[in-house]
């Protein structure tokens, strides 16, 4: 499991915003790929990812949103994705900064 970038700087935004990123990934793996779980941390980020195998050397995408919703300052948010790899997990980062709303 090889993603394109691990971790998505979304730069600024406002508090209330929702964000949403696709993390690209490639299975270069020899057997199909089962993601059995993406979660984070957060219930403000919400991951979806392919719940059918990824055959190797295909490709296939975990989107992710993030909710800014009562969050300020400085933001990391993690992903942590378990598949039938090795290590089993493999996480991926969203990061940026969330400013209070423009009055």
């Amino acid at each position: 499991l090889t993603f394109e970038y691990e971790e998505f700087d979304f730069g600024s935004m406002a508090e209330g915003e929702e964000v949403t990123h696709v993390f690209r990934f490639k299975n270069t793996g020899k057997v199909p790929l089962l993601i059995t779980d993406a979660r984070s941390t957060c219930g403000c980020t919400v991951p979806t990812w392919p719940r059918e195998p990824v055959s190797p050397g295909q490709g296939g995408e975990i989107k992710v949103v993030f909710n800014t919703l009562n969050k300020s300052g400085q933001q990391r948010k993690e992903v942590a994705v378990t598949a039938n790899t090795y290590p089993a997990q493999t996480t991926v980062f969203l990061t940026g900064k969330v400013s209070a709303p423009q009055q």
